[in-house]
Order: structure tokens, then C-alpha cells, then sequence
């Protein structure tokens, strides 16, 4: 059998088997399990898939396997550089370990996330990867059915977690302020309960304490997004105050860049009115001068979220990821009052 030259569809094991002169069993032998067949029937086949470029026909192999090499991962916010930056790097792992990543963008609506969990379990995914959200209850029903990790999503210790040391993070950046004589420090949080955040607002809380500084609860904004807008409102809120704070940590990279933006429309200039810091480390080429932030290590963060996926523990683990404190241009120390 001889495929002509202007063959235009996909050339298929059946037609490699009459090109060998062997069975369809032998040539997927040779291709799934080669060490099976004799070195003579194995060059044969291998140089036919060779010559005429074939192509394993993943849709057909995913039918007869209890799972595919499809690796999905639901994202909060898709305008959002962490977010855009963990998914290059985890596609890029997948890539070279032969996996492919569906990204599912949820908007942390739970309709959507029911219906990506069914069409992930519809073709047998090797796993779900979870990205920020407010509810784990709806995987409870396909736990034993797939594969699940989290990323900064609170799951109760049902499923394998990673997140990076947020508390421990924030305890260096009030050093790092106080150090700066700073003692009015606000924080810009979230109305919506985010595990992440919810840690770093602890970190808040228990670094001012360890200083001896009071909590004020009118430096504690709670916005109700984190992005840039919500650093647009957070600067309007704390320039509303009679006695507004001197340096303001922000729940992340977007939030700083909105209040800082919104700041040069203000004319107000930062650090000379506020010092500002953020986290994630995420706009380094999108921002200058550098924030000064938190930068999360999220080559290793995709890195533990594909291992926990493709080599599940008996039993939920948590992965914690060290992150670095970046100092920037937006923070300055300022003279210390009584």
C-alpha cells in the first residue's frame, strides 16, 4: 500500500500496519509498548511513522484510557499578571512532560465551575488545579474521581494546597516600614473571603502587634475586587480620613498600581505622601519606577502544583513556597513623631 502524495487527512495506525505488513495490535505495540516487539518489527513500524509524520490520535486514545494528559486549571481573574504568568509557566511544564493545560476562566461563578468540573471529568482529565475562589464544597461529589490541588483556595484539608508563606511575608514588610519610621500603616484587603488574603491580613495584624503598635481599624480598607479600580477607591477612602495613614500595604500588584496611579492624577506623589507596597512581584515590565513588593516564586508554585497533580499523596499535603521581599522606589522613610 502506497499513500499517495496529495494525501490530505491524517495517515492512521491501520494504514501504517498494511505499510508494515503487520497488524494494527503490533504497530500499537510498537508505540505504547516497545519493548514487546522484536527490534527488526519495531524498525520497520518506527520508520513508516517516521516517513509519513504520524501523529497519535489523542481524542481515540483518551476513550480507551482511564485518563488523558489534560491538566486544568480554573482561574479567578484572568486580567490579573499573576494569573497569566503561572499559566505560561505551567503550560511550559506540561509541555515538556507531554501534558496539555486547559485554562478555564470561572470568574468564581459556581455554575461555570460545575460545568467545567463535568466537561474535565467527561474527558478524563488527569486533574483540576484550583486558582482563588470562595467555594471547594461543589468538588466534594468527584473528589474520588479526580485529581484535585489548590492554589491560595481554602479547602479544609480535603485536597492537596500550595500557597506561598503570605504571613510570614507580611511580618517583613511592617520590619521593613517600621524600619522606615513609619507606625500609621494601612492595609487594602477584601470583602470577599480569599484564603491569601485572609493570611496576609493576619500577618498584618500580628506584625503591628508584635510592635507594639495599635490596630486601627479605620486603616483597614476592604475593597470589593482586587484590581485596579479597587486601589482607585482604597486612596479615596484613606484621603477621606482625618488622620490617614503614611504607608499602605496592598493586597496585591494591581491594587498598588490603581492607587498609585490614581495618586499621579491626584498630583499626589508617592512615596512623599504614601508609601505604597504591594504583592505577587508581577509588574516589573509594566510599571517604573519598581514597586516595592512581595515577589511570589511562581516557577515553583507551577512546578508543585504539577507534581501534587501527576504524583498524588495518599493524603492531602500542603506545599509552602518562600517568597521574596522586593524593595522598590514607592516606599521612604519619613521622620518619626512622637
Amino acid at each position: 500500500m502506497k499513500i499517495p502524495e496529495n494525501h490530505n487527512s491524517f495517515i492512521g495506525i491501520r494504514e501504517i500496519a498494511k505499510l508494515a505488513g503487520v497488524s494494527t495490535a503490533t504497530v500499537s505495540r510498537v508505540i505504547n509498548t516497545p519493548d514487546k516487539t522484536s527490534p527488526k518489527v519495531r524498525e520497520k513500524v518506527e520508520k513508516i511513522i517516521k516517513e509519513y509524520n504520524y501523529i497519535p490520535n489523542q481524542t481515540i486514545k483518551n476513550i480507551f484510557s482511564k485518563t488523558s494528559n489534560s491538566i486544568a486549571i480554573f482561574i479567578y481573574d484572568m486580567e490579573n499578571p499573576f494569573f497569566i504568568n503561572l499559566i505560561k509557566d505551567l503550560n511550559k511544564i506540561c509541555l515538556d512532560n507531554k501534558y496539555t493545560l486547559l485554562i478555564l476562566d470561572t470568574e468564581n461563578n459556581p455554575d461555570l465551575e460545575t460545568s467545567y468540573i463535568e466537561y474535565c471529568i467527561s474527558n478524563r482529565c488527569a486533574g483540576i488545579i484550583l486558582t482563588e475562589g470562595l467555594d471547594y464544597n461543589l468538588f466534594e461529589p468527584y473528589k474520588n474521581q479526580i485529581p484535585i490541588v489548590s492554589l491560595d483556595r481554602s479547602t479544609k484539608g480535603v485536597y492537596s494546597t500550595v500557597h506561598s508563606n503570605n504571613r510570614e511575608m507580611i511580618h517583613k514588610v511592617i520590619d521593613y516600614l517600621y524600619n522606615l519610621n513609619h507606625r500609621k500603616i494601612g492595609f487594602v484587603g477584601s470583602e470577599k473571603t480569599f484564603d491569601s488574603i485572609e493570611s496576609r491580613l493576619c500577618g498584618y495584624k500580628e506584625a503591628l502587634t508584635n510592635k507594639n503598635i495599635p490596630i486601627n481599624p479605620e486603616y483597614i480598607y476592604f475593597s470589593n475586587g482586587l484590581n485596579i479600580e479597587s486601589g482607585q477607591a482604597a486612596l479615596g477612602y484613606f484621603l477621606s480620613l482625618s488622620n490617614p495613614p503614611t504607608a499602605i500595604i496592598c493586597s496585591n500588584d494591581l491594587v498598588a498600581l490603581g492607587l498609585i496611579n490614581d495618586a499621579v492624577f491626584r498630583n499626589i506623589r508617592i512615596p512623599d505622601t504614601f508609601s505604597i507596597v504591594g504583592f505577587d512581584g508581577v509588574l516589573d515590565k509594566i510599571h517604573y519606577p519598581q514597586i516595592t513588593t512581595v515577589r511570589q516564586n511562581i516557577p515553583i508554585l507551577a512546578k508543585e502544583l504539577f507534581d501534587l497533580i501527576t504524583n498524588p499523596p495518599e493524603s492531602s499535603e500542603t506545599k509552602i513556597v518562600e517568597a521574596t521581599f522586593v524593595q522598590g522606589c514607592t516606599c521612604m522613610q519619613i521622620k518619626l513623631t512622637s
